[in-house]
């Protein structure tokens, strides 16, 4: 069985593909949800959940809006490879 390497640049490629996808579909939300789940902290998790839970109930609400981007935007930020933050950042 092959072991994926984590710096491994293919390691995250369907991981972006997803969030390309999506990005193509108008999916901001799923795409916010999967980097948030993937690289946020407990209490960014649990914030998320809301927003997710907030979108598919109401739909697009500008202030959630807000919010999930800000959010966003420190997750990313902190994600300690610089070229994944980068890579990440141009997919959505």
């Amino acid at each position: 069985m092959t072991t994926l390497d984590i710096n491994d640049p293919k390691y995250y490629d369907p991981f972006i593909k997803t969030l390309k996808e999506n990005t193509n579909i108008n999916n901001h939300t799923e795409s916010a949800n999967l980097i948030i789940y993937n690289f946020g902290t407990n209490t960014q998790k649990t914030i998320m959940k809301d927003i997710v839970k907030h979108h598919n109930k109401e739909g697009y609400c500008h202030c959630w809006y807000h919010l999930e981007y800000y959010m966003l935007k420190d997750v990313i930020n902190n994600i300690k490879s610089k070229k994944l933050a980068r890579r990440i950042w141009s997919s959505i």
